[in-house]
């Protein structure tokens, strides 16, 4: 019985382990975006600084906002990709191309 305790908590640490580094992975593609409205950029610094949790923009009414409002043009920009485009957006990673979306301290282009 202990065993299947230890699996279930292994997975279910592993999972949460995941879910964080998605989550991060997507606040920095939201950071490095130049064409990222700025209320949502300002959430995604602001998240990544560990200053906002996720549950508080939620319960935001700002924060919802600028979740929702943010989201749209990108989801708009996403919708007019080629397959190509989208394939190549999946796989850039900014930390390879410090010009194109900071320096190579990790600085966005905003700072």
């Amino acid at each position: 019985m202990a065993r299947i305790r230890k699996n279930r908590y292994a997975t279910l640490n592993a999972t949460s382990e995941e879910q964080n580094e998605h989550h991060t992975e997507t606040l920095r593609a939201v950071r490095d975006n130049p064409n990222a409205p700025e209320p949502l950029w300002q959430l995604a610094k602001k998240m990544l600084s560990g200053r906002l949790q996720l549950k508080d923009v939620l319960n935001d009414a700002a924060g919802h906002r600028a979740l929702t409002d943010g989201l749209a043009p990108l989801r708009e920009q996403w919708r007019t990709m080629s397959p190509q485009q989208r394939q190549a957006t999946r796989q850039y990673d900014p930390d390879e191309h410090p010009d194109r979306a900071g320096d190579a301290a990790g600085r966005s282009p905003r700072n």
